[in-house]
């Protein structure tokens, strides 16, 4: 018998059990070993993660967060629903079971009167989009994940803000109401501090050019295990990876191996030296993230972010992802759209 309920605590080995036989993606597969499956949870106020068992065995996790954020000129509540996972020996009672837990998540987001329904899937996890657009959830806006590798080189590395509250105010001014960005951003880099995630802002300015983002350190939480990768990338790690040790380039994991990130989010640039500003400092991050024992900056950013013209590097790994939302009220976010921190 299928049972929907809310996990506890308790089932949080279980919960891990179940993450460690989802990996994400298909042309580059990416396994996450987390420390507890809550973590997430922790960095908002209303929410549950729900399960789906059967015969006593978990075939499904889905969770879901409420939260303030603006959308078309107003505060309003809106969901956010993440960490869809299925059991791949339950093919069947996946279908099934993730179908009832999504529609019994859907009814509680409901009551909340939340305006929006959204999450974020790779875009190449076909079986968590199937569910999900089945939902009724259509397409918003497409972001990318670019990988740096550390660079474990020689030269400078950044000053963080004294106080990255600032830093995160500076954001808010910046972006005004954009659709989908916290009510609070300032509460967000707050709460981020408190629990130790947020390991600082960094920001470089030329005249009246800048370069600013803010580093997430989530490494004693959950790392990364390669499972698959492009044959190219294999390649350059196989050419590459042994002239690591005599000479300062970056290092490409090997499949099986685990690698520790650091998150790179609200990258912002502007002015005539913005983009040579932005590149400057991300250099300098990846740096910084070699000599602290990271291996990979990751960092996050909508594709039409008007903000930020990436720069590209010799060895990256861009991963794309989609946003998806359903409205319950005829109000459709308009990109350029913010990405929250707390959802990736």
């Amino acid at each position: 018998m299928l049972r929907i309920r809310e996990a506890t605590q308790e089932d949080d080995q279980a919960l891990l059990a179940l993450e460690s036989v989802s990996p994400q993606g298909d042309t580059t597969r990416i396994l996450l070993e987390r420390a507890t499956y809550f973590y997430r949870q922790s960095l908002f106020e209303r929410g549950k993660v729900m399960v789906a068992e059967e015969d006593d065995q978990l075939v499904g996790i889905m969770a879901y967060a409420i939260k303030d954020v603006w959308l078309a000129g107003e505060i309003r509540p809106v969901a956010y629903v993440y960490d869809l996972r299925g059991a791949p020996d339950y093919r069947r009672s996946m279908k099934r079971g993730l179908f009832r837990l999504w529609k019994t998540l859907e009814a509680e987001i409901v009551q909340h009167g939340a305006t929006l329904i959204y999450g974020h899937i790779k875009e190449d996890n076909h079986a968590s989009m199937r569910v999900l657009l089945k939902g009724g959830l259509q397409e918003l806006a497409p972001f990318a994940v670019c990988m740096l590798p550390a660079l474990p080189a020689q030269g400078p590395v950044p000053e963080a803000d004294r106080d990255p509250l600032e830093g995160a105010s500076r954001v808010e001014e910046l972006l005004g109401q954009r659709d989908l960005r916290p009510h609070s951003l300032v509460d967000c880099y707050q709460r981020g501090q408190q629990l130790g995630y947020l390991q600082g802002v960094y920001r470089l300015e030329r005249g009246r050019s800048f370069a600013q983002a803010s580093i997430w350190d989530l490494s004693s939480l959950y790392r990364g295990r390669v499972l698959r990768l492009p044959l190219y990338l294999r390649l350059l790690g196989a050419t590459s990876d042994p002239l690591t040790k005599v000479l300062p380039l970056p290092r490409i994991p090997r499949l099986g191996e685990a690698v520790n990130y650091w998150h790179c989010f609200d990258a912002y640039c502007q002015g005539r030296s913005g983009k040579s500003l932005m590149r400057e400092l991300l250099q300098s991050l990846r740096r910084m993230a070699a000599r602290a024992g990271i291996d990979i900056l990751s960092l996050f950013y909508y594709v039409d972010e008007p903000l930020l013209d990436p720069p590209r590097f010799l060895v990256q790994k861009t991963m794309r992802y989609q946003t998806l939302g359903r409205l319950s009220e005829q109000l459709i976010p308009r990109p350029p759209l913010h990405l929250d921190v707390r959802d990736l």
